[in-house]
């Protein structure tokens, strides 16, 4: 049903399984399955698995209890994963603020695919755009796929050079979000810019409630009607106060396509 609502606003992806909550990529025709886990056991079993069912790609996050502290390290991690599904494009996920693994992603595409022949791509989920910036301008002669997962940037990767994005946030404000992406194709960067400022307006005012995982899937079934449920423990669930705040901004913004928001559900959540 998620997925309905997603195609049917026209949105730019959406992730069911990822640091909102679960870790699959849902991407138009596409599903990348995200296999990172703290065990490399448990990493190889889960991208056999995606093999198995069918999945377009596999996309695995760095170990963050017990941390990969080079580059060689984190590539000896990676390529094991993705020797247990050889057949598959295999993508890392950086988002280093959630692992604390601080190696630069352009120190880490130098030469992977020699290690990783399956590598096509990366999910950038950091605001260090000089450091995208970088991945994008050494890599540009190789097809690497570089999705950008960090929603209120997105005009600025687009500069750089992304080629998609991944984000929680288009599960809600798709419709502001594609708006952005027509007017940047067609080169009206006035307006690009004024629809990622009014991106960061929503986004900017729910950080300051405090926002995450729990918050996110509140709005998600704010606006859709459909009950994503509790958070997992130790995360708790979203406060009356944010959801009645985060409507009304929602609200004001005229950031949806259609202004019925339906609280019905919220006690699941």
């Amino acid at each position: 049903a998620w997925r309905d609502q997603l195609f049917s606003h026209r949105s730019v992806c959406g992730l069911s399984r990822g640091s909102t909550g679960s870790e699959e990529y849902l991407w138009l025709d596409q599903i990348v399955i995200h296999v990172g886990a703290l065990s490399l056991k448990e990493s190889q079993e889960l991208a056999q698995h995606a093999a198995k069912i069918g999945a377009d790609g596999i996309a695995v996050i760095a170990p963050f209890f017990l941390k990969p502290w080079n580059k060689d390290n984190l590539i000896n991690f990676l390529k094991e994963v993705a020797a247990a599904a050889p057949a598959l494009p295999f993508y890392y996920y950086h988002i280093p603020a959630l692992t604390g693994v601080k190696i630069r992603a352009e120190e880490l595409l130098d030469g992977i695919q020699d290690k990783i022949p399956t590598f096509q791509g990366l999910k950038f989920s950091d605001t260090d755009l000089l450091d995208f910036g970088q991945c994008v301008d050494q890599n540009h002669q190789r097809q690497f796929a570089f999705l950008f997962g960090v929603d209120e940037q997105l005009l600025s990767a687009l500069v750089m050079g992304a080629t998609g994005a991944v984000g929680s946030t288009y599960n809600y404000l798709g419709r502001k979000t594609n708006q952005m992406l027509e007017a940047f194709e067609r080169k009206d960067f006035s307006s690009a810019l004024n629809h990622q400022f009014c991106i960061q307006r929503f986004i900017n005012f729910v950080v300051k409630l405090g926002f995450g995982v729990s918050q996110t899937k509140a709005i998600m079934t704010l606006v859709s009607g459909i009950p994503m449920g509790p958070p997992r423990l130790p995360l708790q669930k979203a406060s009356r106060e944010f959801t009645d705040n985060a409507k009304a901004k929602l609200k004001s913004l005229d950031v949806l396509s259609f202004t019925d928001l339906k609280d019905g559900n919220l006690e699941a959540c």
